[in-house]
C-alpha cells in the first residue's frame, strides 16, 4: 500500500489529529515540511495527499518555490484521481491547483464561526458525517473565491469564501482548521506571540479565547476524527485496488439536527 503524504507549512511541524487518524485505519503516512527544502515524492509514490495550513499565500504559486512544487504535486494528483484533502492553506493551493480562484481578504480572521454543511453533502465520502452545524475554527486572509466547473461548494460559515468544497472524484478542502489538537492549537499557537496576536487583532481577548477554543475543540475533534478516517480509507481503496471514490464510502455518523 501506498503512504498518505501529510504536507506542512507552519514551523511547528504539527499534523494535529491527522496521522493518529490515518494510522487508525490501516494508513502509512508520510510527513513532509515544505520548509526543510527535501523534494516531495512523486505522485505514483503516494496513495494520497493530506496539505494543512500555513502562512504562505496561495496567490504566489507560481512565483513562491517553497508552494508552487506542492501545487504542482496537486494538480497531478488531480490528473490521476489520487485523493487529496486540503485545510485552510492546503484547501486554497488545493483550489488554485484545480483552477480555482483565491483571493485576499486585506484583514486575518480568527473566530469560532458555525459551520452549517450542505444537504448536498449528506453522501460526500469525506464530509458526508460531519454534524450538519458545528463550531469550527477558522485563522485566515486568503479565501477560495471560486471553484473550477468540477467544484461543488459543500459548506458555510460566517465570511467570504467556501467553507467546505469538492473538485472532482477524489479531492477535498476544508477552509476551517478541523486537524487541531489542543496541544496543537492552546498550548502551542496560542502561546506564540505572532500567532497570539492575530488573535488580540482580531478583535478577541486571548485569555477568553484560550479558554473557549479549549471547549469547543472537544467537539470538533469527535466531528474531525472520522472525516480523516473516511479520507484515510479513501487513499488505502485507491492505492490497494485503483477504486473510484465513489464506490469507497466509510462508515458515517449520525448528523445532527440544525
Amino acid at each position: 500500500m501506498k503512504p498518505v503524504l501529510v504536507v506542512t507549512h507552519l514551523p511547528d511541524r504539527q499534523v494535529g489529529l491527522v496521522s493518529d487518524a490515518l494510522h487508525g485505519v490501516g494508513c502509512e503516512v508520510i510527513v513532509r515540511h515544505l520548509g526543510d527544502g527535501e523534494p516531495l515524492p512523486s505522485i505514483g509514490e503516494i496513495g494520497g495527499i493530506v496539505s494543512l495550513g500555513g502562512r504562505q499565500s496561495a496567490l504566489d504559486a507560481d512565483s513562491d518555490q517553497v508552494i508552487s512544487g506542492e501545487v504542482a504535486l496537486m494538480r497531478d494528483a488531480l490528473d490521476d484521481d489520487v485523493p487529496i484533502l486540503g485545510i485552510c492553506l492546503g484547501a486554497q493551493l488545493l483550489a488554485v491547483a484545480a483552477g480555482g480562484e483565491v483571493a485576499h481578504t486585506g484583514r486575518m480572521y480568527v473566530g469560532w464561526p458555525d459551520l452549517f454543511v450542505s444537504p448536498d453533502a449528506a453522501d460526500d465520502p469525506v464530509f458526508g458525517g460531519l454534524p450538519t452545524r458545528l463550531p469550527v475554527l477558522r485563522w485566515h486572509e486568503d479565501v477560495v473565491a471560486g471553484l473550477p466547473a468540477t467544484g461543488r461548494v459543500l459548506g458555510s460559515s460566517e465570511g467570504p469564501g467556501a467553507a467546505l468544497f469538492r473538485v472532482g472524484a477524489s479531492a477535498w478542502g476544508s477552509q476551517p482548521h478541523l486537524e487541531l489538537t489542543v496541544e496543537m492549537l492552546v498550548d502551542d499557537w496560542l502561546a506564540d506571540v505572532t500567532e497570539a496576536g492575530d488573535v488580540v487583532a482580531a478583535g478577541h481577548d486571548l485569555v477568553e479565547f484560550r479558554a473557549r477554543s479549549r471547549e469547543l475543540l472537544v467537539g470538533q475533534r469527535a466531528a474531525a476524527w472520522p472525516m480523516f478516517e473516511s479520507f484515510g480509507r479513501i487513499a488505502a481503496a485507491r492505492s490497494a485496488t485503483s477504486s473510484p471514490v465513489q464506490s469507497v464510502v466509510g462508515s458515517k455518523r449520525s448528523r445532527d439536527p440544525v
